[in-house]
């Protein structure tokens, strides 16, 4: 492989090493295509949290303005301030999606379809949709990958990188405007970069990119710091160029908080009257935390990690071994896990309304993630076995629905088995192309394994 290189071309945010073989390039390709046409294949915009971020792409673009007044309908996430209505959103994932949005609408208002109106609102929402989150998710599993490429091996990279970006909540999430994918992409390849090689380059892509899983997701400022730290104890200079790197993220969320709420600092969040326990009043809905909750979120059909995405059961011998290969990483990230599993436990709301699997703990799982891979490279057998599971299940849930409601105690049982006998799933690309259900369901599938079996094929696929 080409020595100590990310060769992502043109795929990431760093140039390729000059040195980069044409057959390393078709290599790269290939596992972005893998990752990014099941993110794209797909999509679930129906719902609160995703309304909040289309009414806002529809306000800027067409109304120009951040108010959300016309539109405010389609979504309860939203803060009522001064008069007005606004997504109660973090900002990022609406700037990234906003260049195709407005890209989408222009083409229609070209061809005389109305973007207010199905099924031009569908279609703009779809593409915005997969050319931010879709995309940035993509970027981040390929990151990912060679964060694992130059710890192990190809098998033990593709294994773990499918675990996390197909075989969990990574891949349903990166179908709809939830932020939780986009912030996974982001803080994998803020991974990369302070974990790679210690550039001033790398530790401010480093910055930039947890910094906007910060914007993207407020929770994510706790991996940020972490992130952080690690690099202040490497040395105090990359710290400070992480610190820089974070600074457009940091006047993002300035901005958008002084646009909402007339004040830099102040959070749409404690505006919303539909959650009156989110309020500075009341610690924004954090409390002492709740133990149960926590076990919660690691097993059990409801929102258990582990039950929905068991290929991430391999970073229980993870732990282990990292430990034992790189102490200093393993703090950083066995901190990071631990004090997210504390956070989403102290929650009001930590199961997350209507939604698959334990979501507030998305921004933790590019470093669950990466301790599984530590586990896949000690029990490769295992670990592959669990990665086809938790695809199989992952690929059931987004064909099927991302949201299954709340009250519904046992998803798995009684929401998901019962829609697949009675053959009920969301249009997927290949559907609305005219294809039956069960062969559209293998064409996301087909990129992994022309991926897989490129990399994989020679013990170096030529790179």
């Amino acid at each position: 492989m080409t020595p100590g290189g990310f060769s992502l071309n043109i795929y990431l945010l760093v140039a390729p090493p000059a040195a980069t073989r044409a057959r390393g390039r078709t290599a790269y390709a290939l596992l972005f295509l893998a990752l990014f046409l099941p993110f794209s294949y797909f999509n679930h915009n129906d719902g609160w949290n995703q309304g909040a971020r289309v009414a806002q792409l529809h306000a800027i673009v067409l109304k120009h303005t951040i108010t959300i007044d016309a539109y405010h309908q389609i979504t309860g996430d939203k803060a009522f301030i001064n008069g007005h209505y606004y997504s109660e959103k973090a900002p990022a994932m609406v700037a990234m999606a906003l260049p195709s949005f407005a890209l989408t609408v222009w083409l229609q208002k070209l061809l005389g379809v109305d973007p207010d109106q199905l099924p031009g609102w569908r279609v703009s929402g779809w593409i915005a949709t997969a050319a931010s989150i879709g995309l940035l998710t993509a970027l981040g599993g390929v990151a990912f990958f060679e964060l694992l490429r130059v710890r192990f091996d190809p098998l033990t990279a593709l294994t773990g990188t499918f675990g996390l970006f197909l075989g969990s909540l990574t891949w349903p999430y990166a179908t709809s405007l939830f932020a939780h994918a986009g912030t996974i992409g982001l803080l994998c390849i803020a991974l990369w970069a302070a974990l790679g090689k210690s550039t001033p380059r790398h530790d401010c892509i480093a910055g930039l990119s947890a910094g906007l899983a910060v914007a993207s997701e407020y929770p994510g400022v706790i991996p940020c710091a972490m992130i952080g730290m690690y690099l202040g104890f490497t040395g105090w200079p990359r710290l400070w160029r992480f610190a820089l790197g974070t600074i457009p993220a940091a006047l993002l969320i300035l901005i958008n908080n002084y646009l909402t709420t007339g004040a830099a600092f102040s959070l749409t969040y404690g505006a919303n009257a539909n959650f009156p326990e989110m309020s500075t009043g009341n610690a924004m809905g954090f409390r002492t935390p709740d133990w149960s909750v926590l076990l919660g979120q690691i097993v059990g059909e409801y929102r258990g990690l582990f039950f929905w995405c068991p290929a991430l059961l391999m970073s229980v011998v993870g732990l282990v071994e990292v430990f034992k290969k790189d102490r200093t990483v393993a703090v950083m990230l066995a901190t990071t896990i631990g004090l997210m599993l504390i956070q989403v436990a102290a929650f009001y709301s930590a199961f997350g309304g209507n939604s698959i699997g334990p979501r507030y703990l998305a921004p933790a799982l590019p470093f669950i993630g990466l301790v599984a891979a530590y586990g896949i490279k000690r029990w490769p057998e295992p670990g592959f076995v669990l990665m086809l599971v938790s695809i199989a299940i992952m690929l059931g849930v987004t064909a099927i629905a991302i949201d299954p409601p709340g009250d519904v105690l046992t998803p798995l049982e009684s929401f998901y088995l019962v829609r697949l006998r009675e053959h009920r799933f969301a249009d997927n690309l290949g559907t609305l192309a005219g294809m039956p259900v069960w062969l559209s369901l293998l064409v996301p599938l087909v990129p992994a394994i022309v991926a897989a079996w490129y990399w994989l094929k020679e013990p170096a696929a030529g790179v």
